[in-house]
């Protein structure tokens, strides 16, 4: 029991401070190499947890095939390693892809009810609302010049010294980008648009206080929008897209309730920012979709032509270009490592069409799986499951995703949840709704 404790008490240390990582760890002491390694310590010490339980209490392990894909993928990472010409390199940034994949071998031999969930859920909201807040305040109060001085990459443009031009929009042009305490705008906007999803999802089942409910929402859809991250929009929609179709009874009245919603929130948020604030929000937003419309916006056409280079550069190099020679944080070792933008090219670049496709078969399996358990028992958390992994499948295709801890780490232990026996079959509502659904999950643990 004391066991089960301290797995929960470390995956939820985990969860809570990987969105601080960058700022603390990279980039306030980056002097202290060593201490970046704390999150795969963690993971280690689980997974060899997990693994000392399995054989002193003698448990027959049986593998679902999300778990077989992962054992698979783990091999293939394992071999390009070997045979890379640099090894340490390769073996560095294996580490990124592997560390969060073995969290579902974990997190689905944990002894985890829905209690433990919406503790958790409810500790990663408030933990959300502070990085929100913070977010903002640091972009439109503190400004760009807080971050260079903190020691985040720089760039020298005319007699100036600016951020890189992904904390900027319109190719920094215009004002910063809320970052929070994330590496890139990016990565933040996906990590509210989970957040977002899951919350929308579990409203009712977290037992939150609902006008505290709606401040927190309203926080994280304005932080949503500040980080002028069009994929993180796209993704957050299609999740809620997907929530309001099984959920919503859309009738006539519905419909209106809606319109005027969107109306009344419209003409407050322009107003506030038009009249009495004047940040210019409203502006960039205009020109950022304006641009996107029209094809003018320069990133846009970035991630066009890098999708279109890159299916050349992988049909012509069906094996990959190398472990660890590719992707943003390649960086590390290399002036000039292969850039590309979809995770799924980035993948094949690093271990060839093969091993891309057994890394993301991974995730086609579990969204198969989540569409039958939900045909059973129709639960917001399983659904809240689907919402999660369609928000990194579809971010998948424009941006490298598949490099940030902080988004693959939630994912895999949001996936293994699925696949636990014990967890409500109608979500995490309160003891009403305590019906076990051990012996219909796919995959059962042994």
């Amino acid at each position: 029991m004391r066991i089960n404790k301290l797995k929960k008490f470390l995956i939820l240390l985990l969860i809570i401070l990987l969105p601080y990582h960058h700022m603390v760890i990279s980039v306030l002491l980056q002097d202290f190499g060593f201490l970046k390694f704390w999150k795969e310590a963690v993971i280690a010490i689980l997974v060899a947890i997990t693994f000392f339980e399995q054989i002193i209490g003698k448990k027959r392990v049986k593998f679902n095939l999300v778990e077989w894909l992962s054992v698979l993928f783990i091999v293939i990472m394992t071999v390009y390693t070997i045979i890379s010409d640099n090894r340490y390199q390769a073996a560095y940034i294996a580490r990124i892809y592997v560390m969060p994949v073995m969290l579902i071998f974990v997190v689905r031999r944990m002894n985890i009810d829905k209690e433990d969930i919406r503790k958790t859920m409810e500790a990663v909201i408030i933990n959300t609302v502070i990085l929100s807040v913070w977010g903002v305040f640091q972009a439109q109060i503190l400004g760009d010049g807080f971050l260079i001085n903190l020691g985040y990459q720089t760039q020298r443009v005319s007699h100036m010294i600016k951020l890189k031009n992904e904390f900027y929009m319109l190719g920094g042009n215009f004002m910063q980008r809320v970052t929070s305490t994330f590496a890139a705008p990016n990565t933040f906007g996906m990590y509210l648009a989970m957040v977002i999803t899951f919350m929308t999802y579990l409203k009712k089942g977290l037992g939150i206080n609902i006008k505290l409910y709606y401040i927190s929402a309203g926080i994280f859809v304005a932080t949503l929008i500040l980080t002028f991250s069009r994929t993180s929009w796209i993704c957050c929609v299609v999740a809620l897209i997907l929530f309001y179709i099984e959920y919503i009874n859309w009738t006539k009245q519905m419909w209106i309730r809606i319109i005027k919603i969107t109306i009344a929130c419209g003409l407050i948020f322009v107003v506030a920012d038009l009249v009495i604030l004047r940040t210019g929000i409203v502006s960039g937003m205009y020109r950022l979709i304006f641009n996107t419309i029209t094809g003018r916006d320069s990133s846009l056409i970035g991630h066009i032509t890098s999708f279109g280079g890159s299916i050349v550069k992988v049909v012509k190099n069906p094996l990959g270009l190398g472990l660890g020679n590719n992707g943003p944080r390649a960086k590390v070792f290399m002036s000039k490592p292969n850039l590309v933008e979809s995770s799924y090219s980035l993948m094949a670049y690093e271990v060839g069409i093969i091993g891309m496709a057994v890394y993301f078969a991974a995730y086609f399996v579990a969204l198969r799986d989540n569409i039958r358990i939900f045909r059973e028992d129709k639960s917001k958390f399983i659904l809240s499951v689907r919402g999660v992994i369609l928000i990194m499948l579809v971010g998948f295709l424009s941006l490298p995703f598949i490099q940030d801890f902080e988004l693959t780490v939630f994912t895999y232990i949001y996936i293994a949840l699925q696949y636990i026996d014990g967890v409500s079959g109608k979500g995490i509502k309160g003891k009403e709704d305590a019906g076990s659904i051990t012996g219909r999950r796919i995959g059962n643990k042994a």
